[in-house]
Order: C-alpha cells, then structure tokens, then sequence
C-alpha cells in the first residue's frame, strides 16, 4: 500500500507538468487549428531560465525566495516569447494551419541548438527549492512534488473559472467555436489569438519552472514532453482544456504505476497504447474536441 500511495504522489507530479504543456496546446489549437510542436521549447526555456536565475545568477545561495523569482519571470519570459513568436511567425499562417506545424518544427530545431550553444548540451540542475520531506506512515512526501501540484492546481482552476464564467472567457468559446463569425459579431479574435499564444506559453514556462525543481533539464527535453502533452491533447479531446486536464492525470498516474510495477522502460509505450485504446473507442477523445471546436 505504501509503494501505492508513493507512486500515487509521484504521478501526480508529473501529471501536473504534462497538464501546463497539454493545456497550452490545446488552447492554441482550439482556437488557431495550429499543431504547435515547439510549444515543448517553450517548457524548456522556462526551465532554463529558473536555473540561470537560481543557479547562475543567484546571489547569497539559494533560497525558496530566489526560486520563486525565477517562476516568474520563466512566466513572463516564455509568455512574452510566445507573443512575440505569434506576431512574428505564427499570425501569417492562420489562414493555412499546416504551414504553422512546418513552422513549429523548423522552430524545434533552431531553439534546441541555440540553447545547447549558450548553455551547452548538459544536464542543468538546481537545489530542491523546498527540502522538507514528511512522513505520513511509511510514506515520505516532499514537499517540492506538493508545492508543484498545489500550483498545478490552483492555475488549472483559475484557467477553468475565467474561461467559463467570465466575459472574455464566453468570447474566446464563441472564437473557437466560428472566428468568423466572432468577428463579425464585434470580438476582437486576433487579440484573443495574442492572448492564447502569450496564455498557452507562459503555462508552460511554468511548467518547465515546476519541472526543474524536481529533475535536471537539457535543451532537448522539451521534445519528450510535447509528446506526452500532444498524447494527453488528443486522448481529452484536442481544443478541450478540461479533457486534457482528465487525461493528463491518467497518462500521470499511468507513468508512475508502471514505473513502480512494472518494466519501467515501457513507460512511453503505456503511455501510447492508452492513447490508442481511447481513440478507438471514442475518436473525438474522452470530451469533446477539435470536431466541436470548444476550448472548455
């Protein structure tokens, strides 16, 4: 029971971290019908901006404190670059989504390679924000992996709450689901278009912020994590926050029983072969997706 509720705790964590990458996407398409495969650099910049702040830059040790100066600004960062990446690249393929995919890949390898060269190919670590550890029995719960599903969980909340049961909320639905006709009905959908790209991006600079408070990062760690968020998107529903929320949790707890119990090295396999066995059974994913055009 105790390597249950280890492993239990230990998926939740890397849920979370899927869940702020899958989020991203899955808004950026709901409302663009762009695949966006660069959106894992955007984890990984993240990443290396809280260890260049934490790390490098950190003046007196570190601390909690400088730890959350560096979540910030990886936010505002990788938010701003992603703004910037929609004004500059992205905003001249909406009309062609599947030039914005060649874009997104073309991207993947000018933002791995430039990374590795400033910061070389390394692994780049920092200390554990938080070291406290508790015990509850025969379990140990760090309190980093609490901090990350905490934050997790209060940003999926907010994110829930604004696109559903506010003004700007109802307006980006109504874009997603005809932008069209949200233009002509007076929503400025190009805005909403910049809010998503600096929205999607500084999620998931976040969650290269929260990643690398548990693991090391390099340049190219971003590539496995879009994976694993394109999995969880399409097994919730591709355009469907709350569906991707759903299934990053699965794939999360997926991950870390298999890990516990069976051939760890599977884990990717497990991973897909769930996302295999959902779209057999329910194509459009376990919500509504991309056919319904709903970003929820």
């Amino acid at each position: 029971m105790e390597i249950f509720l280890q492993q239990v705790l230990n998926g939740l964590s890397i849920a979370s971290v899927i869940a702020l990458v899958a989020v991203g996407i899955t808004m950026i398409f709901g409302l663009t019908r762009i695949v966006n495969f660069a959106h894992g650099e955007m984890l990984m910049i993240g990443g290396y901006a809280v260890w260049w702040i934490v790390a490098v830059a950190g003046i007196g040790g570190q601390s909690f404190e400088l730890y959350i100066l560096g979540l910030v600004t990886a936010v505002l960062l990788v938010g701003a670059f992603g703004f910037t990446l929609e004004r500059v690249l992205f905003r001249a393929t909406l009309d062609s989504p599947i030039n914005g995919f060649i874009v997104s890949i073309g991207l993947i390898i000018i933002l791995q390679h430039f990374v590795a060269d400033i910061f070389t190919s390394e692994q780049q670590a920092i200390q554990k924000p938080i070291e406290t550890i508790w015990s509850v029995g025969d379990v140990r719960v760090p309190a980093m992996r609490v901090f990350v599903i905490g934050a997790t969980a209060a940003l999926i909340l907010g994110l829930y709450l604004g696109i559903n049961k506010s003004r700007w909320g109802r307006a980006l639905r109504a874009s997603a689901a005809d932008r069209e006709t949200a233009a002509l009905m007076g929503i400025p959908v190009r805005r909403y278009i910049m809010l998503v790209f600096f929205a999607g991006s500084a999620i998931a600079g976040l969650g290269g912020a929260l990643l690398i408070s548990l693991f090391p990062v390099t340049p190219f760690v971003g590539s496995s994590f879009v994976i694993k968020g394109f999995a969880v998107a399409i097994i919730g529903g591709l355009g469907n926050v709350t569906g991707a929320v759903i299934a990053a949790l699965l794939l999360g707890l997926l991950e870390a029983m298999s890990a516990g119990y069976f051939a760890p090295e599977w884990v990717n396999a497990y991973a897909f072969g769930l996302m295999i066995v959902i779209l057999l059974v329910r194509p459009r994913g376990l919500l509504r997706g991309s056919a319904d055009a709903q970003v929820s």
